[in-house]
């Protein structure tokens, strides 16, 4: 259960309210929540002060988390009062996610309905379903909530299967039933009539002229990292590449004074060994870097099952000791939570893909330049013979067959290249989600805030990685103010290796914990056992297939004792 949990409650009346309501306050407060707005309509939960919540003048909405005008400057709690009044319609959404950006869920009672709108970037999990009368919205699941959830509620082993079968992979749809997930810039519309969705801000409208692209990009990203940091105590992730260094780069100075421990992983093999690099982005600044070195992975039942409190498994908890280390380091350091570089690669268009030169094609046609299109092939090592960007261009119309979100459900009109940034964005939601750090505080990701995203995504691919260099803007704009290795760096840290050694050393287990798991139960493993040999593993990889199959087995175990618990006559089992 992250620091972001929240629980939502809308009735239809009051009464329908407060019969849901009134058997659960008492095993809310022993759980640890507590009541954060109570209005005859309306009534929140949380189990952490570290979520703002902000009720609405008229006691009729509520906004979870916070809000930022375009300059950067806080909403104050005043006017989220005021937003929280207002008609929530699709007109309404559309003129507030122009207007403003950040970390938020916004929720509002009309006419017997509730509408809801969970802000572009998905920074906050917003799921929601019906239940006596009443319209229930959480971003966790924490087993406190259990006696909220539908009476039907059940697993979706056809969603499992794809999970299985696209291991790794962020999809949309979640794998329980009755349950309706809602993407980052949907609103959402639930009541007693049913439900129905709008998908109020897509990534392909900012590309196709949804917002003209920002001049100055480094401006754009300096006023999301410094909003989002604020006054408060970070521990900073300085993995030694671009994103991160960039993220470093942004901060006020006063905010870097602020930060309680600068933090590189790294792993005796050399081509994972980014230290240099780290040190050379905290010595700008006058800082220290702290540095950990990884040895192997802690992997038990116990610890796969920390994180299973979700409504989707916790692929975002994939390295354990990675988000272990930083879990701690937030504890002991008095830090609000962590701050990231996640997500840049995305953004800032880190693939070297041939399907930049098809957006050079689509987009500028008979002008198209030539050099662009030598540079894109000497960037991505291919030959300039039609057939091998033909194969690319199939393989990736091949792809779009499994993709999972409604932002993907309208590119008409966007490059192929293009595309595959949206695809990869909507992955970059795995980052937003549940893990051990989020456990102990905010997880905060700037480069996939609303502003950043939408710079990156007015930019033209072949712009983003002009003269066939990834980052190639992002480079450009920071140039002055990052390390001279850093701006020159043409390579990324390879673990590879470490982690391929480190999940060799954890097969014993995860044979025992898959094989003799639901999933092989449910014959979804039939063709795992020649992966789980040390010499498959070691060769061919796939530790990241296994490590996600392990976090999905836990997740499937936790679910499945929790739905049958539920079926119990003592009902207070259904906490525990």
């Amino acid at each position: 259960m992250g620091v972001d949990s929240f629980v939502v409650l809308v009735g239809d009346t009051a009464a329908a309210l407060e019969a849901v309501v009134a058997p659960m306050r008492r095993r809310l407060a022993g759980a640890g929540w507590s009541c954060r707005v109570s209005h005859p309509f309306v009534a929140v939960y949380a189990p952490s002060d570290r979520l703002a919540i902000t009720a609405g003048l008229d006691g009729h909405g509520v906004l979870i988390g916070q809000m930022f005008g375009n300059s950067g400057r806080a909403t104050p709690t005043s006017e989220l009062a005021v937003l929280a009044c207002r008609p929530l319609d699709a007109t309404a959404a559309r003129r507030l996610v122009a207007e403003r950006w950040g970390r938020y869920v916004l929720i509002r009672r009309t006419a017997g309905d509730t509408a809801i709108l969970r802000d572009p970037s998905g920074a906050i999990e917003a799921v929601c379903w019906r239940r006596s009368g009443v319209t229930l919205i959480a971003s966790s699941a924490a087993p406190v909530l259990d006696r909220l959830l539908p009476d039907d509620l059940a697993l979706d082993w056809e969603a499992v299967a794809r999970l299985v079968g696209r291991g790794g992979e962020y999809r949309h749809s979640l794998a329980l039933t009755k349950l309706t997930p809602i993407a980052g810039g949907e609103l959402r519309v639930v009541g007693a009539g049913g439900s129905h969705g709008a998908q109020i801000w897509r990534p392909a409208d900012i590309y196709r002229g949804g917002r003209d692209r920002p001049a100055d990009l480094r401006s754009v990203v300096q006023t999301a990292v410094r909003s989002l940091a604020g006054d408060h105590r970070w521990i900073a992730e300085v993995s030694g590449g671009l994103d991160s260094a960039i993220v470093a780069a942004s901060l006020e100075p006063l905010q870097r004074d602020r930060v309680a421990a600068w933090v590189n992983h790294y792993v005796e093999h050399p081509e994972g060994d980014e230290r240099a690099y780290a040190r050379a982005v905290v010595a700008r600044h006058s800082h220290g870097l702290t540095e950990v070195r990884r040895e192997g992975l802690n992997l038990s039942a116990e610890r796969l099952a920390r994180t299973t409190d979700a409504f989707r498994p916790a692929t975002n908890d994939i390295d354990t000791d990675y988000n272990d280390d930083i879990a701690v380091r937030v504890r002991e350091g008095g830090a609000w939570g962590s701050l990231t570089g996640q997500g840049g690669d995305a953004v800032f268009f880190q693939m070297p893909s041939p399907l930049i030169a098809f957006d050079e094609l689509q987009e500028r046609g008979l002008w198209a330049r030539p050099a662009a299109v030598h540079r894109i092939a000497r960037w991505t090592r291919r030959s300039l013979w039609p057939s091998a960007w033909l194969r690319a261009l199939q393989e990736h119309r091949r792809s779009r067959a499994d993709w999972d979100h409604p932002w993907l459900d309208d590119l008409k009109g966007v490059p192929p290249a293009k595309a595959l940034q949206i695809s990869i964005l909507a992955f970059c939601q795995t980052f937003q989600g549940q893990a051990a750090r989020s456990r102990e505080g905010v997880c905060v990701n700037p480069l996939l805030s609303q502003p950043v995203m939408e710079a990156g995504l007015s930019w033209s691919t072949v712009d983003l990685t002009w003269g066939g260099r990834d980052r190639f803007a992002a480079r450009a704009a920071f140039k002055d103010v990052l390390p001279p290795s850093i701006y020159a760096r043409r390579s990324k840290g390879e673990l590879g290796a470490f982690y391929g050694e480190a999940v060799a050393g954890q097969l014993p287990f995860l044979k025992d914990y898959l094989l003799g798991g639901a999933l092989a139960q449910a014959g979804l493993l039939d063709d795992l056992e020649p992966d789980l040999a040390r010499e498959a593993l070691l060769w061919r990889g796939g530790f990241s297939r296994l490590l996600t199959l392990a976090l999905t087995e836990a997740w499937i175990r936790r679910w499945t004792s929790r739905l049958a618990a539920r079926s119990w006559p003592d009902g207070d089992r259904t906490s525990r």
